[in-house]
């Protein structure tokens, strides 16, 4: 499942860091995206987040689930997912 979320800028790095400290996940920065990774992809795959001040207006956070049921702990942190796949 691929959830892609919108959240404020100010909110942004708040958001991410929960995530990673929520799961315990590794994390890499480059330029103006984040990614997350667990050292297995058993439950959760991928989370990307980009945010670039001097294009963007949101910050865009994309979650690739393995396991669907933590959809509902992505929407708490992030809010509703403007798509799902």
């Amino acid at each position: 499942m691929k959830l892609f979320y919108k959240i404020h800028p100010s909110k942004y790095p708040e958001a991410m860091k929960a995530i990673r400290e929520r799961f315990c996940m590794n994390q890499e920065v480059d330029e103006e995206k984040t990614i997350l990774m667990l050292d297995s992809e058993d439950i959760i795959e991928l989370v990307s987040g980009s945010y670039d001040p001097k294009e963007d207006k949101m910050a865009h956070v994309r979650v690739v689930l393995v396991d669907e049921s933590l959809k509902e702990v992505f929407d708490s942190i992030l809010g509703e997912p403007y798509r799902v796949k």
